[in-house]
């Protein structure tokens, strides 16, 4: 046997020679099996292989159209080396059972099989892989030409290898128990564990031994380059480590040089044994040994190189699996089925501390993403993840299980709302973006009577979507009352969308008045909805359902141009009226409002300063790098800007004069305070000043008493609104009450 040694720098082999004289007439062909129902698969695969040698034989083709063709060809004739069988043929468990007929009754383990299937979705269980030895899974139209010759070279070098085991059975037996074992792992570091405690076997030496992973070509963070996989005896310690910061070892050095040149290598401090692999994440065993005892054939040596790359592959294959059923590929975060085991478990054998579920859900997302693009919204929910589990306790299961929508499971001292949410407050710095995220958050306790983990589950997204109905940064935790109201939000939404597509949405409008005059100045269009009973539906119960649901996009664009088209219309029968528009992040996130909004100004032939967009407080200073731009474009058009309920949210004085609105309006709840006198007229008299000294007019809005009326006049307050001037007015009814109180409203 031999191998380089590091001081020598030589290079050779120590795989197998591939079997078999090109040149040779006695040359036999490896015959494949082709089963498959469909006789223009078998064509392709023939026409793709016309004249294909591999491995120095060429290649034999049969074809079985059924699983009992294919089951009585190969008892007539066990001499096949690859079978390439489709999944689902006369039913969708044809194709694996076959393979259980094939290794149980026929005892057929040399054929290496590789499962193929026209459906995309499907995926075989990974006990059945592990169970039958399957070789490898395509999807049938990944099998180009190329990549069929390289499926068939694999698969013909393990049944070669395995030819070469079954003709020495006798001196080889230690090799295929060996296989069958490190086949079992389930796990790459399992399966580390047996390949070293059975090198050191084969060799009759103690485990002192390394498995290095190489993962450069599968993954480019840096933190996966050639990092101790498992190591035993003297070198535990190395475990999990990366290589280059165990120093200038001389078992390093030999590990090092096996990668580098692909070859195994000896040392004077032992066996570097270098195991390619398909998926490229190639490996070395090293085995340290003072001498090296020559007991058995090199070829057995060889033999259990390519066993073990054949078997890590199968390893390889389930992980693969398995990281697809039960990882969040963006995240790396547990999916949705993982989360749903977790609690399936906590449901059979309960902990000891109470258990919650919660939901969190960031709020916006889908607009954040349209309007910045797949690659800053996928940084986003990265960051959220790592914000998520930064400060996660250890028995605190974190998940992503949708889209924006992230989990945490434990218990339930460790799982309260306001402190998650913290976690969020900080804007995230993206790509010289500072975007600010919040959350809703849907909340389960655990209870005996829970069904299952994905029950569970579902409750939580009953109780997030009450949440979210309920506005920004709100809690919800399910209860019956809960899930009640949630069928009943769904048929409201329904109706809505309904009353959407029959055009049974309507606007009205409430005049805005100058304080001391009492003239008109002013128009705030107001959403309305008639239900086929014919009752008004509050828009506090429908403009939520609309926000959550992403019917308010559309919904926002019909109110806009048919306010301007109505300010265009005044205008021309003598009432140039300012036209205020309510508008939602969610309709300000949209791409191209701006440009929706010139078109609609255009079309209607309205003045651009005739018209107000209004965004409440909290909108303005969520996300400014995103609110900021879009209403600089609006301004740019000659759009007014106010901020609605001016004083409920969390305004600086330096974010107020970025967003430079022209207009700040105080919010009902401070206008009521001012006939009682009870602190409202404070907070209103600071709002005024505060307009004043930033040179912005200030409108009041809920004035419905004399009291108020006055109080507002001596405070400075430039413009007034509500019910003691007029009620939300139809259509019909704005034009009389402008003849009779346009020019002045007196008490």
């Amino acid at each position: 046997m031999s191998h380089d040694r590091p001081e020598a720098g030589e290079d050779s082999l120590v795989f197998a020679q591939e079997a078999g004289d090109p040149g040779s007439p006695e040359r036999a062909a490896w015959t494949i099996l082709v089963v498959d129902d469909e006789p223009d698969v078998y064509a392709a695969t023939c026409m793709a292989m016309r004249g294909v040698e591999i491995l120095g034989r060429p290649l034999h083709f049969l074809h079985a159209e059924s699983s009992a063709q294919a089951y009585d060809l190969l008892r007539a004739d066990p001499d096949v080396a690859v079978i390439l069988l489709d999944v689902v043929m006369e039913s969708e468990s044809a194709g694996l059972d076959l393979v259980a007929r094939i290794r149980n009754e026929l005892q057929l383990h040399k054929p290496r099989i590789i499962l193929r299937t026209g459906q995309p979705g499907y995926a075989p269980e990974m006990q059945a892989i592990r169970d039958y030895d399957i070789n490898d899974y395509r999807i049938k139209s990944e099998l180009t030409r190329t990549r069929l010759y390289t499926v068939l070279t694999s698969a013909l070098r393990g049944y070669q290898t395995l030819s070469a085991v079954e003709a020495t059975r006798n001196d080889l037996e230690y090799l295929l128990k060996a296989q069958t074992e490190l086949l079992a792992a389930n796990t790459m570091p399992a399966f580390a564990v047996g390949l070293l405690e059975r090198l050191a076997g084969l060799y009759g030496l103690p485990p002192h031994t390394v498995f290095c992973s190489d993962g450069r070509r599968v993954h480019e963070a840096e933190d996966q380059r050639r990092r101790v996989v498992a190591a035993l005896g003297r070198y535990a310690d190395w475990s999990w480590r990366r290589l280059d910061s165990l120093g200038a070892e001389p078992e390093v050095r030999a590990i090092e040089l096996a990668f580098s040149t692909r070859r195994t290598v000896t040392s004077p401090c032992g066996i570097a044994v270098y195991l390619p692999s398909r998926t490229g994440a190639d490996a070395v065993a090293f085995l340290g040994a003072d001498d090296l005892p020559a007991t058995h054939d090199p070829r057995v040596f060889d033999m259990f190189v390519q066993n073990t790359t054949v078997a890590a592959d199968g390893v390889r294959l389930v992980e693969r699996l398995r990281d697809a059923a039960y990882v969040d590929g963006l995240t790396r975060l547990p999916n949705r089925s993982a989360l749903a085991e977790t609690i399936d478990a906590a449901l059979k054998t309960p902990p000891d501390a109470p258990q919650r579920l919660l939901l969190i859900d960031v709020d916006q997302f889908s607009e954040i993403n349209e309007t910045f693009g797949d690659r800053i919204g996928d940084a986003l929910l990265r960051g959220v993840a790592q914000r998520l589990m930064a400060q996660a306790d250890a028995s605190v299961r974190v998940a992503r299980v949708a889209n924006d929508t992230f989990a945490a499971f434990g218990p339930r001292d460790l799982l309260v709302p306001a402190e998650w949410a913290k976690r969020l407050d900080e804007p995230f710095d993206v790509e010289d973006l500072q975007i600010g995220l919040s959350a809703s958050f849907g909340g389960v306790e655990l209870v005996s009577d829970c069904v299952s983990g994905g029950e569970v589950i579902k409750m939580g997204y009953s109780a997030l979507k009450r949440a979210k109905q309920t506005g920004h940064r709100s809690v919800a935790f399910y209860s019956h009352e809960v899930a009640t109201e949630i069928k009943e939000r769904t048929r409201l939404l329904h109706g809505l969308r309904a009353a959407f597509d029959q055009q049974r949405l309507f606007l009205m409008y409430q005049p805005q008045v100058e304080a001391r005059s009492g003239r008109t100045v002013g128009l705030e269009a107001l959403m309305r909805w008639r239900s086929d009973d014919g009752r008004l539906v509050p828009p506090d119960r429908f403009i939520p359902i609309a926000e959550q649901s992403g019917l308010i996009k559309d919904l926002g664009a019909w109110a806009m141009r048919s306010a301007i088209h109505r300010a265009a219309a005044l205008r021309d029968a003598g009432h140039p009226l300012r036209m205020a528009v309510n508008v939602s992040m969610s309709q300000l996130l949209v791409p191209g409002f701006e440009i929706m909004v010139a078109e609609a100004l255009a079309d209607g032939g309205l003045p651009a300063e005739l018209l107000e967009i209004e965004i409440t407080e909290s909108v303005a200073m969520q996300s400014p790098d995103i609110v900021l731009p879009r209403l600089a474009a609006l301004k740019q058009l000659g759009v007014c800007v106010a901020i609605d309920d001016f004083g409920t949210g969390y305004s600086s004085l330096s974010s107020l004069e970025k967003l430079a609105p022209e207009r700040l309006k105080i919010d009902r709840s401070f206008v009521m305070g001012l006939d009682a006198d009870t602190g409202g007229g404070s907070l209103a008299e600071m709002i005024i000043e505060l307009g004043r000294a930033l040179g912005l007019k200030v409108i009041a809005e809920g004035v419905e008493t004399p009291t108020q009326r006055q109080r507002l006049i001596e405070l400075g307050c430039d413009e007034l609104q509500g019910y003691l001037f007029s009620p939300p007015l139809p259509i019909e009814s704005l034009g009389e009450w402008l003849a009779k109180h346009g020019e002045g409203f007196a008490l």
